[in-house]
């Protein structure tokens, strides 16, 4: 798939037209530069009523507060969602943290997901292959709680909705456009301090890179988007041929026939066992015997071995005596050595505690 048939589709999840509007403007120029389409949700201007938790989805798979002849039913922008949702190629949040958090706008949204759920576990009906999704996120700065629970909850309710978050880009700290002052001119400049031309010039190059890397990353999704799709395609193709391929090869053996060869197999396998054991034995034994009758030819052809051999394990064994003895006297002098040690130190002990008792009592 190439870039031009690519849609992606912004949800903005700010309750106001202001900075988060300004980003996804951004991002939308970078996916049209990349040649991509893009369709936006800006929940600044559309109605998601919330989910009530009457259960309904569980059996029907639809939600209540949407169906046609519902009592129940509400007028908010519910289905142009879900039909947007279901026609994307890749899904964008851009949305503002509120308390570590996403806005209630774009809580009520995710809530109304519900549906997505309820088809898949409850109704059991295959779900939508995953396709990829993005979190763009952006405030002030300062909570020292991060935005950890935005993500979470972000990737819980898409994950249901046929989405995957593949990457999250923080960009804390983007203004709002008009909130950046111009640079001032050097006649300005002149009446400024300079901490204050310093604070200037620093806020409207942090804004720069923004905007630059905001334009980037729209084009960089929609290409890795047009290579994701691509290469799935590609899949499907290679599956397609595989299929063709097998459809054309001769039939194979049925598995009841394959399953009596292998039973056959297994049968001649257990039945030869006992022959291949007699036959494992039989060689060593003729091994044993080559091995004593080589051993009786050498003794024939040198009759002095018999004498090498009887003296050699005699001096060995004289040898091992020796040693012994010599290890035992070793240790005895050694524990003779020890007990006198321990019997001189006793010794000391009682003279130093005889010597302190008599000094003793002459001080008193």
């Amino acid at each position: 798939m190439s870039t031009q048939q690519v849609e992606i589709l912004f949800i903005c999840g700010s309750p106001r037209a202001h900075s988060s509007e300004a980003l996804l403007a951004l991002l939308e120029q970078g996916v049209r530069e990349a040649g991509a389409r893009s369709r936006k949700f800006l929940l600044s201007k559309k109605r998601i009523a919330y989910c009530t938790g009457c259960g309904s989805c569980e059996k029907s798979g639809d939600c209540i507060l949407a169906e046609e002849g519902s009592s129940q039913k509400v007028d908010d922008d519910y289905i142009e969602l879900v039909e947007a949702l279901s026609y994307a190629d890749a899904l964008a949040i851009v949305t503002p943290v509120y308390f570590a958090g996403p806005p209630a706008q774009l809580k009520a949204l995710y809530d109304r997901m519900q549906p997505f759920w309820a088809r898949r576990y409850s109704l059991g009906q295959k779900p939508q292959l995953k396709r990829s999704s993005q979190i763009f996120v952006l405030g002030g700065g300062g909570d020292s709680h991060g935005y950890d629970p935005l993500v979470a909850i972000s990737k819980s309710a898409l994950a249901v909705a046929g989405f995957y978050v593949d990457k999250v880009q923080n960009f804390i700290g983007f203004k709002f456009p008009k909130e950046i002052a111009p640079l001032p001119s050097d006649e300005q400049a002149a009446e400024l301090s300079f901490n204050e031309l310093t604070r200037l010039r620093k806020a409207t190059a942090q804004q720069q890179e923004f905007e630059k890397r905001a334009i980037a990353a729209g084009s960089a999704f929609a290409r890795f988007v047009a290579k994701q799709s691509l290469g799935a395609e590609r899949q499907a193709e290679q599956a397609g041929i595989s299929a063709a391929q097998d459809a054309d090869a001769p039939p194979s053996e049925p598995a009841e026939g394959n399953a009596q060869t292998q039973e056959s197999k297994f049968a001649a396998e257990q039945r030869n066992a006992p022959l291949k054991i007699i036959n494992r034995v039989d060689s060593d034994f003729e091994a044993l015997k080559q091995a004593a009758r080589a051993s009786k030819q050498l003794k024939s052809k040198h009759p002095e071995l018999d004498a090498v051999m009887e003296e050699a394990v005699a001096s060995l064994s004289e040898h091992n005596d020796e040693s012994v003895s010599v290890d035992d006297k070793e240790h005895n002098s050694e524990a003779e050595h020890s007990v006198e040690e321990e019997h001189n130190s006793d010794a000391e002990h009682s003279g130093e505690v005889e010597h302190n008792s008599e000094a003793e009592q002459q001080v008193e």
